[in-house]
């Protein structure tokens, strides 16, 4: 099977295993009404979910990287702060450290993109 065609086929499929699983009804009723090979059903679902799998896998070591810029605070000059760590926060494999002067704004944006990191 070539590639494209795989690739349709796992899309058709992750549809149906969807649509399957989001019902109230058993696999086995489901797809008799609705003319899927149960076989099939479940050699595709395990198909996907080794798909899954290895993507995740794949991902889990990547390291990801967001710049934020901070808001301008012209209270504090640059070129004469310290930066002095008040707090570390552990996300994974990620470390984030926070100076008590940060802006409740700033902290507010970094917390929303780590909650998103895996």
């Amino acid at each position: 099977m070539n590639k494209i065609a795989n690739t349709n086929n796992l899309l058709k499929w992750e549809t149906i295993i969807q649509d399957c699983r989001s019902s109230d009804m058993g696999v086995r009723a489901w797809c008799h009404e609705n003319n899927i090979v149960e076989r099939q059903f479940y050699y595709w679902e395990r198909r996907i979910k080794g798909k899954n799998l290895k993507i995740q896998k794949e991902t889990q070591n990547q390291v990801n990287f967001v710049e934020i810029q901070p808001p301008i605070d012209s209270s504090i000059s640059q070129s004469t702060s310290t930066f002095r760590t008040d707090m570390v926060i552990h996300v994974g494999k990620n470390v984030l450290e926070i100076s008590n002067t940060v802006s409740e704004n700033l902290l507010s944006m970094v917390l929303k993109v780590i909650s998103n990191v895996k």
